[in-house]
């Protein structure tokens, strides 16, 4: 017979499924408007303003999904221009990152280990062998969510030193990329592609440096391959 104690794996496991789902249900019953935001924001000095954003993105994108991080990040970035709301956001994100990475460790890492049936000598290699250069490649590309990642590799045996190091460098450049279209844009980046179209074209730097990451981002991508090819 089972035992659903706290102490328990497979309990532990379902209570963070649980946490997930109620994160995402949350998500559809609150309405977050950007121009609220920015209009509440704007009243207080940059930096208390700034201290207020971290805190308010943290609270709500870390446990409210499917909204807040889209209307936070557009108030940001039309409040705060591309540069400050980058730091802002990235501030944010750090913590975010450390929130959810310790979530799913305390309560899915055990789960994981005993359901695949990972050996204690396994676990070492894994940790000794885990590229963090695999670990930039994904954080930098823009088509894979931040929360999976913090949520995934909480369930690995990857340190969180090593993963907080890589993130720490690698969100700043992919957070700056769409802070600076969003601080041209709005939320029209998401409705509006003409719109958008049309800032790329009069925006040559925005080009160069959309070319740049993105190649910046496929040269890591092949690299964490290979890497991981020849450890093999």
């Amino acid at each position: 017979m089972v035992s659903f104690s706290f102490q328990n794996k497979t309990f532990k496991f379902l209570s963070l499924l649980a946490v997930l789902f109620l994160f995402i249900i949350l998500g559809r019953y609150f309405n977050f408007d950007p121009e609220y935001y920015r209009n509440a924001l704007s009243k207080f000095p940059v930096v208390l303003s700034g201290l207020i954003f971290v805190f308010l993105y943290v609270l709500t994108t870390t446990f409210i999904w499917m909204g807040p991080k889209d209307a936070f990040r557009v108030a940001g970035a039309v409040l705060f221009g591309p540069y400050i709301s980058t730091v802002f956001v990235w501030i944010g994100e750090i913590l975010n990152a450390a929130i959810l990475f310790f979530l799913s460790r305390n309560l899915g890492q055990e789960f994981v280990q005993e359901k695949f049936k990972i050996k204690t000598g396994n676990i070492d290699k894994v940790k000794k062998e885990s590229s963090a250069l695999s670990v930039l490649a994904l954080r930098l590309n823009p088509l894979v969510p931040f929360r999976f990642l913090d949520l995934g590799y909480g369930l690995s045996r990857v340190s969180f030193r090593k993963y907080f190091i890589v993130i720490v460098i690698a969100s700043l450049p992919r957070i700056f990329w769409l802070q600076y279209i969003l601080s041209g844009v709005g939320m029209n980046v998401f409705k509006d592609i003409p719109a958008v179209m049309d800032y790329f074209g009069k925006n040559f730097f925005l080009i160069k440096y959309s070319g740049l990451y993105f190649l910046g981002v496929a040269i890591l991508s092949l690299a964490a391959v290979i890497v991981k090819k020849v450890k093999k």
